[in-house]
């Protein structure tokens, strides 16, 4: 599936995206971003209750890209930079661990921020976005402490239980039937810009290549509808590689969002940011809304 996504899956993801004019913010991992491994023996080992070996246990140490391009991708990279419109490359940690599972430090996290702006610095790329591994949002202020300015917190829901087996039961529910997703709005945590999904297009492995592929083009639909009439933003995500599973489906689905959705753009409808741009907007707005003057209360 890694080479899938190296030699087609991306490529042909960034064609619907320029054919389009549309700009998307693309979270990497950091040791991908490179043509090799770099030493990370100074690393702060962690161990996950799921996997007691060293996180780079398989992870080739010797060997470049054109040996390991499963496991390496600078020309991905630089495919990205070079597409029009100008896309955002962010970062989705440097090696993919789980910040906020039992087993992850503070020492750590700090280490894995560290590395991803020391890579921005080498390949002359913003700390702005950064995306957490499965959505496991922890170490804020050590984040914002790295220079990144905002990331994506976890989606909003239509509906939201105490229970997170329900959660996930409802998510699925609201994919089949192609429920209505949820319009969010930034906020700032601890300092940086708090930037909620919307909907995650589920690749369509398993059990969720039944999802009808009509449901899936209704969620998306509805979201834009939904962004039109109410204002707010419409914040969709997936994996490349979730494109891979009953190929070409799911990038048909995308394929045809994408359509519309530059249609609108085109039309001056709607707009379309990356989550750099978002963040960017989001904090001058907070800062005009803090200069201006406040009036005296008026007792009626």
């Amino acid at each position: 599936m890694a080479r899938w996504t190296h030699d087609v899956g991306v490529p042909n993801l960034l064609t619907h995206l320029t054919r389009n004019g549309i700009a998307a913010s693309w979270a990497i991992v950091g040791a991908l971003m490179r043509s090799s491994l770099p030493d990370v023996s100074g690393l702060p080992e962690v161990r996950y209750p799921h996997f007691q070996k060293s996180w780079f246990e398989y992870v080739p140490k010797v060997g470049d890209e054109s040996i390991h391009p499963d496991w390496f991708g600078a020309s991905l990279v630089q495919m990205i930079r070079n597409a029009q419109p100008k896309q955002e490359i962010g970062f989705h940690s440097f090696s993919h661990v789980l910040f906020g599972w039992p087993g992850m430090t503070r020492e750590r996290a700090i280490a894995e921020f560290a590395w991803c702006a020391q890579i921005a610095r080498e390949q002359d790329l913003p700390t702005t976005c950064f995306v957490f591994p499965r959505n496991s949002v922890a170490y804020l202020c050590q984040l914002k402490d790295a220079g990144f300015t905002c990331f994506r917190d976890v989606d909003e829901t239509p509906v939201r239980f105490a229970n997170a087996k329900l959660n996930s039961a409802a998510a699925v529910f609201a994919d089949f039937v192609g429920i209505s997703p949820s319009i969010v709005e930034p906020s700032v945590k601890e300092g940086l810009v708090s930037i909620p999904g919307s909907l995650m297009i589920r690749y369509e492995a398993g059990w969720r290549k039944y999802i009808p592929d009509a449901s899936r083009s209704r969620r998306l639909r509805r979201g834009l509808e939904q962004v039109q009439r109410k204002g707010g933003v419409f914040h969709v995500w997936f994996h490349p590689e979730n494109l891979y599973a009953e190929w070409p489906r799911l990038e048909n689905v995308v394929a045809c969002f994408l359509e519309e959705l530059g249609g609108l753009v085109r039309d001056k409808r709607v707009r379309c940011l990356t989550m750099g741009q978002l963040a960017s907007e989001f904090q001058a707005t907070k800062a005009i809304s803090a200069e201006r003057p406040m009036s005296a209360p008026v007792a009626r």
